[in-house]
């Protein structure tokens, strides 16, 4: 048998409802809180000079943003499409002695963990935002 036939076969034979459960313990991805404590070396990186951090704020807001996007699409994606989601390697290799079930329950597990992390950094850089915006002058 090859190996493509092997993961095929794992595929086919994994306990459905066993699935379903897992599936169901990680909820929709708007579910996920961020992260209550931030560690200082996952800040995003910024100057130190005021000045300059607030003008590189919107530039690496985006790109956090993109990476929280990305995570909740394959978090969606692990939900949605379960084992065929996942690749002949993570089934055959990484996870043939546990089994495919164990397998999307660590990928959910992951992904679930950056998105907390992502939306944490999210946070954490609206909060530098806020606290390095100019201060508005009236106009009269």
């Amino acid at each position: 048998m090859t190996f493509e036939q092997d993961v095929s076969n794992l595929r086919a034979n994994a306990n459905s409802a066993l699935l379903d459960k897992i599936v169901g313990y990680y909820g929709p991805a708007d579910e996920i809180e961020p992260w209550a404590h931030l560690n200082s070396l996952l800040w995003p990186e910024l100057s130190e000079n005021e000045n300059t951090r607030r003008e590189q704020i919107p530039g690496v807001l985006d790109e956090y943003q993109d990476e929280l996007r990305r995570y909740i699409r394959r978090y969606d994606d692990l939900r949605e499409r379960r084992l065929d989601a996942l690749s002949n390697y993570d089934l055959g290799i990484a996870h043939r002695q546990s089994g495919p079930e164990n397998g999307l329950f660590q990928a959910l597990d992951a992904v679930r963990n950056h998105i907390g992390r992502a939306r944490a950094q999210v946070l954490w850089l609206l909060a530098e935002q806020d606290r390095l915006a100019l201060p508005q002058l009236a106009l009269f």
